[in-house]
């Protein structure tokens, strides 16, 4: 559970998300009637932290909040978040727009998280993609020696992605579109160049760029599981080798209510798992490859139980629910 040796700090986004029930998710041109409307907290950072503390860590959040957003702090504080760094600004609270279909997909709309921040001493810096770039450059300057997890969504622009310090994130977390893109945006070629990989070929190619050359990457598939690439276990040794990897499936699911936050369910649940292994953890050394495995394996059923319920951060399950399961179906 929690070390206490461990400090864990997400600088993210922080939002009031705005839920609209339809029954297929909205197309160009059309106006749809919503049978259903909710409001609660969001943002992947809101989420991933609020998915720390569900797994058992200890978590500092940064973020800008509106005077109109109040309540959006004192419920982070009920979740167990050290709110000290949330700040509240003039401007109003950031907005999601989320369509959930009777599927359970979703379609989001929001813009960034404008403001900078200041930072304490951590051990461990979760960071997205939903707030501006330079305040994610000051996080990354201020958080001098943490293990750097970083989930880039929204994807950054191709110029923000070649110009992005990758070499100082210890963790990437991704999707294969997202890992697909940035190689597109690294290696500066078109869409075809990676469309014909499969996702293990991808994988390795973009751990081979500079920019990822000492970077762990989880690539996260969908009902299709999750693959893990980590270079002190997996890069082949001799020239022609086989690079190898960790892959562990998907859970299985017992109803599909809502996918909107299995991803930041799964990113906050692997934070915890690395933060459990003490605040100087290295991968190859203090982690073997079957503790990552162990990690994920514990990720793919929390997020697999998220998209059972509906919303985002009330669909996170606690970390006994997930041990419930894992004993019942793991």
């Amino acid at each position: 559970m929690a070390d206490k040796r461990c400090s864990c700090t997400v600088r993210g986004s922080i939002n009031h998300d705005e839920y609209f029930h339809v029954n297929h998710i909205v197309r160009p041109g059309e106006t749809l009637s919503s049978h259903a409307h909710e409001s609660r907290i969001g943002g992947k950072g809101a989420n991933q932290a609020v998915a720390i503390a569900r797994a058992g860590g200890r978590v500092r959040f940064y973020g800008t909040i509106g005077k109109d957003g109040t309540w959006i702090r004192d419920r982070m504080v009920d979740y167990g978040i050290d709110v000290s760094g949330i700040i509240i600004a003039d401007d109003p609270t950031g907005r999601a727009i989320i369509q959930v279909d009777d599927k359970g997909e979703n379609s989001i709309s929001r813009p960034s998280e404008q403001a900078a921040g200041w930072f304490l001493e951590t051990t461990h810096l979760l960071l997205q993609n939903e707030i501006h770039m330079h305040s994610t450059h000051y996080a990354l300057r201020n958080a001098q020696n943490a293990i750097v997890i970083m989930n880039p969504s929204p994807l950054p622009s191709r110029a923000e992605i070649r110009d992005f310090p990758w070499h100082k994130v210890d963790w990437l977390i991704v999707n294969k579109a997202e890992a697909q893109e940035l190689y597109q945006s690294i290696t500066a070629s078109g869409a075809q160049a990676s469309a014909s990989m499969s996702t293990r070929e991808l994988i390795f190619l973009l751990s081979a760029q500079s920019a990822f050359i000492a970077t762990n990457i989880v690539c996260t598939l969908g009902a299709d599981g999750v693959l893990a690439f980590m270079p002190a276990f997996h890069r082949p040794k001799m020239e022609h080798e086989t690079p190898s990897f960790v892959y562990l499936p998907a859970a299985e699911l017992l109803d599909v209510q809502d996918t909107t936050g299995a991803g930041d369910c799964f990113t906050g649940y692997f934070v915890q798992g690395l933060v459990e292994f003490g605040p100087n953890a290295k991968v190859g050394s203090e982690i073997k490859e079957q503790d990552i495995a162990g990690i994920l394996k514990t990720c793919v059923y929390a997020s697999g139980m998220c998209v059972e319920k509906r919303g985002t951060i009330d669909s996170i399950p606690t970390r006994a629910q997930v041990e419930e399961r894992l004993t019942l179906h793991g």
